[in-house]
C-alpha cells in the first residue's frame, strides 16, 4: 500500500513535536474505541435531561475516540502532551478534503465540555445536547467509515 498523502506534513509535525508517537497498527483496537464512542453517544443522549455536563463530556469522548481509532488505524496515538487537539489537527488534516466539514464541530464540542469543568454556571442546556448529538453521530461514523481504508502512516 503506498503512503498517505494528505496531512502528512502536518502529522509528521505532530510527530517531530512530540505531540503523536508512532505505534503498531491495532485495527481491532480501533474497533473497539469506535464501539466505545457508540456507547459514549448513546450515554449522552439518555443524559441530556438530567446532567448537561456529563452529557457533553461523553460528547466529548465519543469525538475523541473516534478520531483517535483513525490514527491508531495508522499507526498513532497522541501523547500525554499532544492530547485531544493533537488528535483533531492530525485527522483533520488527513481527511479535509473532502471529509473536514464533518469534523468542525469537534473542538466547538471541545470547548463547551470544558466549559462545565471550569465554569460554575454550564451555559449549555439538554436542547443544545440533542442538537449537537448528530453531529458527533456524524464524526464517529466517518471514523468507522475510514479505518482500514487508510494506509499505515
Amino acid at each position: 500500500m503506498s503512503p498517505w498523502n494528505p496531512g502528512r506534513a502536518t502529522v509528521e509535525a505532530l510527530l517531530a513535536n512530540g505531540d503523536l508517537e508512532r505505534v503498531p497498527v491495532n485495527l481491532d483496537g480501533a474497533q473497539g474505541l469506535v464501539a466505545r464512542a457508540r456507547r459514549h453517544l448513546f450515554s449522552a443522549e439518555s443524559l441530556a435531561e438530567t446532567d448537561v455536563e456529563l452529557a457533553y463530556d461523553a460528547l466529548h469522548a465519543a469525538n475523541r475516540k473516534a478520531l483517535t481509532a483513525v490514527l491508531l488505524a495508522q499507526g498513532l496515538r497522541p501523547t500525554r502532551q499532544g492530547g485531544h487537539i493533537s488528535v483533531y489537527e492530525a485527522v483533520r488534516a488527513q481527511l479535509d478534503p473532502p471529509l473536514g466539514a464533518v469534523l468542525v464541530p469537534y473542538e466547538r464540542i471541545r470547548r463547551a465540555r470544558n466549559v462545565g469543568d471550569y465554569v460554575d454556571d454550564l451555559p449549555a442546556t439538554a436542547d443544545d445536547v440533542h442538537a449537537d448529538l448528530p453531529e458527533c453521530q456524524a464524526i464517529v461514523e466517518v471514523a468507522a467509515k475510514v479505518i482500514g481504508q487508510m494506509p499505515m502512516f
